[in-house]
Order: C-alpha cells, then structure tokens, then sequence
C-alpha cells in the first residue's frame, strides 16, 4: 500500500517543488499536477538505445524504480511489509537500484555517463554509513527491530531522534542528488550526477528513471515522517510539503558545493548516524 501510494504521489511532488521555484522567483510557474502529463508523454514517446550497448542499459531504468518502490513499501505510512531487520533490505534494494543505474550508464559508453556513475559512487560510500546508523539507532529504540515499530519523537528519546532526523535530512539531499550535493536544473556536463546518468535515456526510460528518484526522495521524506507524533499520513503530507519548499529554497538562493568539498557536508550524516546510535546502545 505505502509503495503504491508514494508512486502515485511523487509526481505532484516534483511538480510542487518546480511549482515553488517558479514562485519563489515572482512567475507563475506550471500546475503541479503537470508531472504527471508529462511522465505519460514521456512514456508514449519512442526510445533509442546505443548500438553496443547490452540489455543492461534497460534493466537499468526498470530496476531503479522497483528498487526504491519495494523500499518503500517497508515504511509504516500505510499498512505494509515488516519483518526484524527490514531496514537493511530497504536499503539495500535502493541500492541495488542505484547499482544498475550506475552500470547502465557505463553500458552506454559515454564519456559523461562514466563520470556521473563514478561521482555517484562516490556520493553514496559517503553517504550510505550515517544512515545506515541512524535507521538502526531508530530501530533499536522501537519495537520489534522493525520499520514497522518505530519510536515516536519525545520525551527521553529526543536527543537520538533528533541527530536520526538530521542524518536521514543529509542523506534526502545526497540520494535525492539535490542543492548542495548536485543541481538537478544544470546543463553544464562537467558538473552532473545524477543527471549525467541519464543523458542517453529517453522516453518510457527516462520516465521510469524520473519517476524512481521522486519515489527515492519521499522514502527518506517518510522514514522522518513515521518519526513525528502525529497520525502517520498527514505527518507524511506535511514534511513532504516542507521538503518541497525547501528543496524549492535551496535550488533558487542556494549554491551547489564543489565536488572536493561534498566529503566534508556528508561527513555531517555520517556523525549524526555514530552519535545517534552510540546514545540508542547507552539508552538500552
């Protein structure tokens, strides 16, 4: 149900965070809901494919989203899946999407598609460990070492919860490959990400590679939603509206960070994870 519901949802949810950019900077901008015209526009368009590329360069595209779909349904927002230790699975299967994303932009043999995956890479050895850690801080403070069981902010668990808050904040900009990690609006090749991945894609592809990294941002939007006290869906819709506007901030007065300097901003989650956990282990 969570994973269905998050698939249904990111569309507006990318159209949003455009929609306030447009505000933010005095124009009217297109209707939220002009997401969801144009992934169908994308889908009905054709799709051309590398002559030396392999079928990898399509599992790519459909692996990314089911990777970070099947993550989501772990996440307590609506009923779904849970088991002790689903937090490892969630993550590694957003990993495992991000992986064939990564080989199918080496598949396609472009110079800047190599680049993207190896900077990617990169981004995320820094900053997969603090959210590993805090997810598990979090757990350990719940109920049956699931997702499913996760303690709500308050009283003398807030200190924890708040640094697990903090890194899974870190770790939206860096997976999401959002300002200041990456800019998603560039056009300068030397400078992408995630984008440069996706140069050669186009069509029902480029759709589902869209699609996935919407799915991928509200995963962590709703990891820190289940964290509030509050019913779970409307907590859900209010951080993922806070998210919009700040990600719309971010993009419009921000700046994005010089490649050498992403090591120290996530450096951030990953102390925030260590500490998050060391005081769960001293709590319990």
């Amino acid at each position: 149900m969570t994973a269905l519901f998050l698939l249904l949802f990111a569309p507006l949810f990318g159209g949003s965070v455009k929609w306030l950019k447009a505000r933010l900077t005095h124009r009217q901008g297109a209707s939220p809901f002009l997401e969801y015209r144009n992934l169908a526009k994308l889908w009905r368009k054709a799709w051309v494919r590398p002559l030396a590329s392999s079928p990898v360069f399509l599992l790519g595209p459909a692996l990314a989203l089911l990777g970070s779909a099947l993550a989501a349904s772990f996440l307590p927002i609506l009923p779904g899946l849970g088991f002790p230790g689903d937090f490892l699975l969630a993550l590694y299967l957003l990993n495992l999407g991000r992986f064939f994303q990564m080989l199918a932009a080496l598949d396609a043999g472009s110079a800047f598609g190599a680049q993207g995956s190896y900077r990617e890479g990169v981004v995320t050895l820094l900053a997969e460990p603090g959210t590993l850690m805090a997810l598990a801080a979090a757990v350990r403070l719940g109920q049956g070492s699931s997702l499913q069981g996760l303690p709500v902010l308050g009283g003398e668990n807030a200190l924890v919860l708040t640094l697990v808050l903090a890194s899974l904040a870190v770790a939206l900009l860096a997976e999401g490959a959002r300002m200041p990690v990456d800019d998603p609006t560039t056009h300068l090749e030397l400078t992408m990400i995630h984008e440069a991945q996706l140069l050669d894609h186009s069509g029902p592809l480029l759709a589902l590679y869209e699609l996935a990294a919407s799915v991928k941002m509200l995963f962590y939007a709703a990891g820190m939603s289940v964290l509030l006290p509050g019913p779970r869906l409307l907590v859900f819709l209010a951080v993922s509206g806070a998210w919009a506007l700040a990600l719309a901030y971010l993009e419009t007065y921000g700046v994005k960070l010089r490649y050498l300097r992403l090591p120290d901003f996530l450096s951030y989650n990953t102390l925030f994870g260590a500490l998050a956990l060391l005081g769960a282990i001293w709590m319990g």
